[in-house]
């Protein structure tokens, strides 16, 4: 006879709720996790993404009946597309959406992940359905429940390069390494030209204000909606780059020539793992040096001789990812429809998918967002 585990399960609407074996990001713990699901990263959501009008958290914590955590899932229910929809806390600044998984127990399989969200759904605030992209397969040594519920895949997967190597094989691996070290050599015969990591406040402020110019001109230049739509993207690395520093867990790194950003990456570091969030360089006459390659080659280089095991750029197949990276990681996607509302709301999607994938839709997309600029 099949025994069906019993949980004890408690939903939070803020982290400071949270209970202490919920992890921090930069603190040393057993669980199972990435620094998108920390209590570093929830605050720092909250505090941008989270002020959105509708937006709510639902920070849930499954123990077992004897006090042992045994998975924490750091969901937001907002209202879009009219209804109520459950999502990871995510909106776009994360790569990965995961629950946190604890030691205790065995591994999960399909069956004993089906009962757990079956008693998660009941413990939620009503919604009309899920979205959970972006999930991989493991977490560590772990397998992810969710991801074994997930039939679809997610359409793009994230790509790193591994740096459990020696310098000779990263090296070799880059395309083009060779006329790289050459455009950095053409950058030191400019003047000064070093590779900034940002280990102050005033070396913060300055790299990071260049950064969020470069990356809002990028979304002009490729006329889709930027920090002016979305200012919360703005204040959410703004503020994490103060909370994620305060950790220890921020990387923040520039190609610096004569006093001047000519490229940036926004980073995340848990354990020897390094997420590269956002990548911007200068675009016109420092076209001719690429700046934003030499950087990330340089940045390989630092991080493999820093202890790294590997250089995370995270969700996106385009293709200087693919060209650069050598590690894959696939991703799935799971929709749960729980309303007859939820039901409209996933045909609608479905329909708006079909659409945005036309070449007329492709042709048009841009030019709302020239207008609304223009309007402005």
């Amino acid at each position: 006879m099949f025994v069906i585990p019993e949980y004890d399960i408690r939903v939070y609407s803020h982290p400071d709720q949270l209970s202490p074996q919920w992890p921090a990001a930069g603190t040393a713990t057993d669980a199972r996790q990435y620094i998108f699901q920390t209590t570093t990263f929830l605050q720092t959501w909250l505090a941008s993404y989270g002020t959105r009008p509708g937006n709510q958290l639902c920070l849930v914590e499954v123990w077992d009946l004897s006090g042992n955590p045994l998975c924490f899932l750091p969901f937001s229910l907002s209202s879009r597309h009219g209804g109520r929809v459950l999502t990871f806390v995510d909106d776009g600044v994360a790569d990965y959406n995961a629950p946190i998984l604890f030691p205790n127990g065995d591994q999960w399989t399909r069956t004993s992940a089906q009962q757990l969200w079956n008693r998660v759904a009941k413990a939620l605030p009503p919604f009309d359905m899920a979205i959970f992209d972006k999930m991989p397969e493991q977490i560590r040594d772990r397998t992810n429940p969710l991801f074994l519920l997930a039939e679809d895949l997610n359409g793009e997967s994230c790509h790193l390069t591994d740096l459990k190597r020696s310098w000779p094989e990263v090296d070799q691996s880059q395309p083009g390494s060779k006329n790289l070290r050459n455009r950095h050599r053409a950058l030191e015969r400019l003047g000064e030209c070093r590779l900034l990591i940002a280990g102050t406040p005033e070396e913060r402020a300055f790299v990071l204000e260049t950064l969020l110019a470069q990356k809002q001109r990028r979304f002009e230049e490729t006329q889709v909606p930027g920090f002016d739509k979305e200012p919360e993207k703005q204040s959410f690395f703004e503020l994490g780059t103060d909370n994620f520093a305060a950790a220890n867990a921020l990387h923040l790194s520039a190609l610096v020539v004569n006093g001047q950003v000519i490229a940036a990456m926004w980073g995340l570091v848990e354990g020897r793992h390094y997420y590269g969030l956002v990548f911007t360089f200068e675009s016109g006459e420092w076209s001719k040096y690429s700046p934003g390659r030499v950087l990330h080659y340089l940045l390989l280089r630092h991080l493999l001789d820093s202890g790294y095991d590997c250089l995370d750029l995270g969700i996106g197949d385009e293709p200087w990812k693919l060209n650069c990276c050598d590690v894959t990681i696939d991703l799935k996607k799971m929709t749960l429809v729980r309303t007859a509302r939820g039901r409209v709301i996933a045909t609608r999607l479905r329909v708006m998918e079909r659409l945005r994938a036309t070449p007329l839709w492709q042709k048009l997309r841009p030019l709302k967002w020239k207008v609304l600029r223009a309007l402005r």
